[in-house]
């Protein structure tokens, strides 16, 4: 069999098995959602002393792009991380950090500190909602 062959009926079955992945067996929450061209822009603090974000619980929309400026109170280093959206950002002391991402999927995720940073490490989470 010719090796130019070969290769075209294996870059057929390759091809060809992508698209029924797509269309019969992929759940449907696996794929990202339409960008709406949005861009959401929130301020955010991580409290002096107190391992907290304020706020809280942040609230998108599917689709939108989310540009969080979060200013870092305490005098030593945190990070901010949501694991479904592949964020993870270094926070300095004293300093604004801008953080962007797509939120390209409907649900509600965690966001938490991802520097240890001291005695409230643990408990400095805070809530994401993609509606």
């Amino acid at each position: 069999m010719n090796k130019y062959l070969q290769i075209l009926l294996v870059s057929f079955f390759i091809i060809g098995s992508g698209y029924v992945y797509q269309e019969f067996y992929r759940p449907q929450d696996v794929g990202g959602v339409e960008p709406t061209g949005n861009v959401v822009e929130i301020d955010m603090k991580v409290l002096k002393n107190q391992w907290k974000w304020d706020p809280s619980t942040i609230t998108v929309t599917a689709g939108d792009k989310v540009r969080l400026n979060i200013y870092n109170e305490d005098d030593y280093d945190h990070g901010f991380a949501i694991d479904r959206f592949g964020v993870n950002r270094r926070l300095f002391p004293e300093r604004f950090t801008r953080v962007e991402f797509n939120a390209s999927v409907a649900g509600i995720f965690n966001f938490s500190c991802s520097v240890q940073c001291g005695q409230g490490h643990y408990e400095q989470v805070g809530t994401l909602i993609v509606e």
